[in-house]
């Protein structure tokens, strides 16, 4: 069950062990109390491989991804999986909000939005890496800008190439940081089997 995987992420997230009944209870109450800024929203296209050399680039998009650890991420892919999730800036706004009149629950429904953002942009990828394979192509994981040398600033063009900021109203600074805070944007290479 999501609820229950959300928080022994979450609780892990604090340091916390499984016998931390108090901690525990803390993240139930608070993502019981709270459920209502959980909304996700997720935007993802599927761009064919274009060029690998020198950095890869995508057919019907302006996007450009440099580095030894993005290259070796889409060996032997043809296409990529672009892929944009936030929880919103409800959500921000809420643990803002906590943070001055219950520090506790702000700093809870902070680790909870980390483990929930993670665990449901997986799940929602996972029904278009599913499609994918039904049609013969092997996916790999979410690879995000800032792993290996995939630079930040990558955010910004895989953003861009889904319309994210209109579609569900996710941006990124000139530092490539996402806005909403509990936001996720990275590629799924697709190989032929």
């Amino acid at each position: 069950m999501l609820e229950e995987r959300v928080i022994r992420d979450a609780l892990r997230y604090l340091g916390g062990k499984a016998d931390d009944t108090e901690a525990v209870a803390l993240l139930r109450r608070v993502f019981e109390t709270h459920r209502e800024v959980f909304v996700p929203r997720q935007v993802v296209a599927i761009y064919p491989l274009k060029d690998k050399f020198p950095a890869l680039t995508f057919d019907g998009c302006a996007v450009t991804l440099v580095g030894e650890s993005i290259k070796k991420h889409f060996d032997e892919a043809t296409e990529g999986i672009f892929s944009a999730f936030t929880l919103g800036v409800a959500f921000d706004r809420r643990v803002r909000e906590l943070s001055l009149t219950s520090p506790s629950e702000s700093v809870a429904l902070n680790a909870l939005g980390s483990a929930y953002a993670e665990r449901k942009a997986d799940d929602l990828l996972k029904e278009v890496r599913d499609r994918k394979e039904a049609e013969g192509f092997r996916t790999n994981f979410r690879f995000c800008p800032g792993y290996g040398d995939l630079p930040l600033t990558a955010n910004a063009e895989i953003a861009a190439a889904l319309g994210a900021a209109k579609k569900i109203g996710l941006t990124v600074t000139a530092e490539g940081l996402l806005l909403p805070i509990k936001s996720i944007v990275g590629v799924t290479a697709c190989v032929p089997v």
